[in-house]
């Protein structure tokens, strides 16, 4: 139970009446009320979808699967193989601490993207000898709009037909 849901139970017990004893009983509950939404609720950790995707796939066995992946990076050099290593292997990023905070929930962290504008629209493709793109404020053209991953990988489309680089607003 986190302290919101905390809150809201304590909520549902108060009683509707207006004698004394009631009035007592409401005050005892707006204390405790008043008192859980000072504590501090624990935010959940932001992780890269590499993180997420380690930590999914070991959770059932969590502990386990840190003190293996451990012992593994001794016998590694640095840089690792493989990107959640890597993030392991980094004291500042509190891997251990944060793995196991991720039990209570996690976020992961949304990473960028670009897309293509040309004048008053967006790239979204070649067709057999033309570019094609949709115009920013027709119904859904943003959906329409070819977005891409990296920032080099727009920049070369751009370059090729005369468009500029945006970063991609997702929400």
């Amino acid at each position: 139970m986190n302290i919101q849901e905390g809150i809201k139970e304590l909520e549902s017990h108060k009683m509707k009446s207006e004698d004394i004893r009631t009035d007592c009983f409401n005050n005892g509950l707006n204390a405790g009320i008043a008192v859980m939404k000072k504590l501090d609720e624990p935010q959940k950790p932001v992780v890269d979808s590499f993180v997420a995707e380690w930590f999914e796939d070991n959770k059932d066995a969590l502990d386990l699967a840190i003190f293996m992946a451990i012992r593994e990076l001794d016998d590694e050099e640095w840089p690792h193989k493989k990107d959640f290593e890597n993030w392991l292997d980094v004291a500042e990023n509190k891997p251990i601490e944060t793995l196991i905070r991720m039990r209570d929930g996690y976020e992961v962290e949304k990473e960028p993207l670009y897309c293509v504008k040309i004048g008053k629209g967006y790239f979204s493709g070649f067709d057999e000898t033309k570019v094609t793109y949709v115009i920013d404020d027709a119904p859904g053209a943003l959906a329409q709009r070819i977005k891409y991953n990296s920032k080099e990988e727009a920049e070369m489309d751009a370059i090729q037909i005369g468009g500029t680089v945006e970063e991609v607003v997702e929400g």
